[in-house]
């Protein structure tokens, strides 16, 4: 072999290395995209459950106004299903009606912050009076307050989330995120559920994506011939084997 044959050897071994390289790179970047939290960060944030039942409970974030929140309560209506809805201050003082009715129709609300500002980035301060001012809109809009709380972008460190604990409140984050708020497609947010469907999965979506409202009835049907309940956070705590 000449030296320009073993020079276009070596070339052809560099760039079938790389493009190995990339492919490798490219596969665990979509999983860091795609998947949800799983790994627990914090000691005691609820990430799943522990459970030997296939149940999941099935959470929505709702923020952007008014979103599709009506129709996904219609859905949720017609499969008999509850669900647990985090909301946020500023939402709640917006569309304090809607936000009753989420009430009213059975599902289990939870706080997500005043204004959906990552929380960690506050000081004690600043902090302190986000949860205040998220109690109050709960307790003056909907006459009701609650033990559950979701951090903004599910971002969350040691302070937060001992300041939470100390107030009473129960930090839950969860275990499958399909990105519905990115708009990915119908398919695909469904494929990203069941492609990570497990016991005790706690599922993440949210109000305002049109996409997620054609593709909630197909999940709650896959989910139900597949022999999974649909529960609220509290219930499928109820079933911990913890």
């Amino acid at each position: 072999m000449n030296r320009e044959s073993r020079i276009q050897k070596r070339r052809k071994s560099l760039l079938l290395a790389f493009a190995f390289i990339l492919t490798v790179l490219s596969y665990f970047l979509h999983r860091q995209i795609t998947r949800g939290v799983f790994t627990p960060l914090i000691k005691g944030v609820y990430y799943h459950v522990e459970t030997e039942e296939k149940a999941v409970a099935l959470t929505f974030e709702v923020v952007w106004e008014p979103g599709y929140t009506s129709e996904i309560l219609d859905i949720l209506d017609r499969h008999g299903i509850s669900c647990t809805f985090f909301l946020t201050g500023e939402w709640i003082r917006k569309n304090p009606n809607l936000a009753r009715e989420i009430a009213v129709r059975g599902h289990e609300i939870g706080q997500h912050s005043y204004s959906h500002k990552n929380l960690t980035e506050m000081d004690d301060e600043e902090l302190a009076e986000d949860f205040k001012k998220m109690s109050e809109s709960l307790q003056e809009e909907l006459n009701l307050q609650t033990n559950l709380f979701r951090p903004p972008y599910g971002e969350l460190d040691q302070r937060v989330f001992k300041y939470a604990q100390e107030h009473g409140y129960v930090t839950v984050v969860w275990s499958i995120n399909p990105h519905d708020w990115q708009n990915p497609g119908k398919d695909e947010i469904i494929n990203r559920i069941f492609k990570q469907l497990h016991n005790g999965a706690i599922i993440l979506l949210h109000t305002n994506s049109e996409e997620t409202v054609e593709a909630l009835p197909i999940i709650l049907q896959r989910l139900h011939f597949q022999g999974y309940k649909v529960l609220t956070f509290s219930e499928l705590v109820q079933c911990s084997t913890k």
